[in-house]
Parts: C-alpha cells; sequence; structure tokens
C-alpha cells in the first residue's frame, strides 16, 4: 500500500463514528447545547428588556406632555385678569385698601 492510502484509512478511522466515540462526544454536545440554550434565553430577555424600556420612554413622554400642558392651563387662570374676572362672576370685588395686620403679643 502506498502512504497516501494509509494516511487516508487514518483519517476515516478516526472520522468512523462508533458506539464508543458518540458516547465521548456526548458531553461535548451537551455542553454546545446548554450554551446555545443560554444563548437564546439572554437574547430573548434583553429583546424584552428593549421594548419595555421602548413602551417606558414612551409612556414617559406623554406623561411628560400633558405635565407642560397642565402647567401652562394652570399658569394662564393664574393670571390676574382671569382671577378678577371670576371673581367678579361670583360677586366679589377688588378691595381698595390693603388689609391691616394682626400683631398678636405673647406673654
Amino acid at each position: 500500500m502506498s502512504k497516501l492510502k494509509k494516511a487516508i484509512e487514518a483519517v476515516t478511522d478516526r472520522l468512523k463514528l462508533t458506539d464508543e466515540g458518540l458516547i465521548r462526544m456526548l458531553p461535548f454536545a451537551a455542553w454546545l447545547s446548554a450554551l446555545a440554550l443560554f444563548s437564546i434565553y439572554v437574547s430573548h430577555s434583553t429583546d424584552r428588556k428593549v421594548h419595555e424600556i421602548d413602551k417606558l420612554s414612551k409612556l414617559r413622554q406623554t406623561l411628560e406632555a400633558e405635565h407642560t400642558e397642565t402647567k401652562e392651563r394652570l399658569t394662564k387662570l393664574s393670571l390676574e385678569s382671569r382671577v378678577l374676572k371670576r371673581a367678579q362672576e361670583l360677586d366679589l370685588i377688588n378691595p381698595d385698601e390693603r388689609p391691616e395686620k394682626i400683631v398678636v403679643e405673647s406673654e
């Protein structure tokens, strides 16, 4: 036999899957499977967190806009001219004199 034929036979002997070879490869295959499952789990978990962050960000923007609108409305309602107009509707008048300060003397 030629050296090339012997080398090919040696390689094919090593590549043959026998029961013993399969049993020796099982722990490694299990390890690779566990790593693949862990990788898939981490990927799905990350995607879930990204979606949750996006949802919370949209909610924050909505609440921020609502806060700004409410603050602006309150500012408009608290203008002196609007307060006076509301007071006139309730038959209240603006006093001409300032109220006197009451001083309580303690013993």
